[in-house]
């Protein structure tokens, strides 16, 4: 299988340059945003079933990945400035109607800013594996952790400390196919030992360990990976070291206390959430609550399913039902939570 990379580029005033995804279509722009460590090419699937179908479709590798620009600085990854370039995206190719955002991973921090700065550009909102950000919430790594690690035995989010570490992106460039394994493993619940608590990814790396990948990830998509990041994944941690540092929390809090971010940030559109009932890091039961507290009575809907991180790889089929259903039914009155 020849795998495609993104048709259209696009530099903007700032100079920042996107590589992008755009099919138009006779139905309504479908907007992909992946996570973390990917390109638009997660997306592979999804692009070509609902493409087939008639919809738009625009699925941006997005900052610091693949073919966009990789500022070096975590300043240029706030959200304000990302949904901005979206935004730009979407102009420049004269999609002004609302669009329908679909996020999966750190994808989902940037639908939540989209959905905050911008919601009248958005029809739906679906968010996979990792629910909606509330503006205005400060990361509290450490806590998290220690509160994990009491409740699940392990540290949830011990790999943010390694990731936001000066020279760790090169640290998984020089490491890559250790760290590619983790990331697409076959079995899940290594993630539970190896990837989220605190050292565990250093150790994997620096002992050179593997394990069996997935095998919804074919040799051309290995390749695919490798060629879009090189040696260096220094811009990909950037969302991790701004994360890690809350920056733009405060902006946040002063649009939610002047009204410029209506609702008090709770989402007032239908949204969906897919959730993988084997994902140790992204859990089904945290994203149900984050979503019930953020998205009106009434609008929201959620789906599990028997996957693990990559629900949209692993259960291709599956993920792109829900999505069809949703698009055209929206929550359903027997399904809203």
């Amino acid at each position: 299988m020849t795998i495609q990379t993104p048709n259209k580029t696009l530099t903007l005033a700032s100079g920042t340059r996107y590589a992008y995804f755009h099919y138009p279509g006779s139905k309504q722009t479908l907007l992909f945003l992946h996570g973390f460590p990917s390109t638009s090419h997660d997306w592979r699937f999804q692009i070509a079933y609902f493409r087939s179908r008639g919809y738009g479709i625009v699925a941006p590798d997005l900052l610091g990945y693949g073919g966009s620009s990789k500022p070096l600085n975590p300043e240029a990854y706030l959200g304000s400035i990302m949904s901005a370039d979206i935004i730009s995206i979407l102009d420049h190719e004269g999609i002004t109607g609302p669009v329908i955002g679909i996020a999966h991973d750190w994808g989902t921090y940037l639908l939540s800013q989209l959905a905050c700065r911008y919601p009248s550009r958005f029809s739906k909102f679906v968010f996979l594996s990792e629910p909606y950000g509330p503006p205005g919430r400060a990361m509290d790594v450490h806590r998290i952790n220690k509160t994990t690690k009491r409740q699940m035995g392990f540290e949830q989010f011990g790999y943010w400390l390694f990731f936001s570490e000066d020279g760790a992106g090169k640290t998984i460039g020089q490491n890559k196919e250790s760290f590619l394994s983790l990331v697409y493993a076959e079995n899940p619940s290594i993630w539970k030992t190896s990837f989220a608590p605190v050292d565990g990814m250093r150790q994997w790396l620096a002992t050179g360990s593997h394990t069996h990948l997935a095998p919804y990830i074919t040799e051309e998509d290995e390749e695919h990976h490798y060629k879009a990041f090189g040696n260096d994944y220094s811009g990909p941690v950037m969302w991790y070291k701004r994360g890690i540092r809350s920056l733009g929390s405060e902006e946040e809090k002063e649009m939610l206390a002047t009204g410029e971010i209506k609702n008090g940030g709770r989402i007032g559109k239908e949204t969906l959430m897919i959730t993988g009932l084997k994902d140790v890091v992204c859990t089904s039961a945290r994203a149900r609550l984050t979503m019930k507290s953020n998205v009106e009575t009434g609008k929201l809907k959620v789906v599990d399913l028997d996957a693990g991180h990559w629900i949209m790889l692993e259960k291709a089929e599956q993920t792109n039902s829900v999505l069809e259903k949703f698009i055209e039914e929206g929550v359903g009155v027997k399904s809203v939570l």
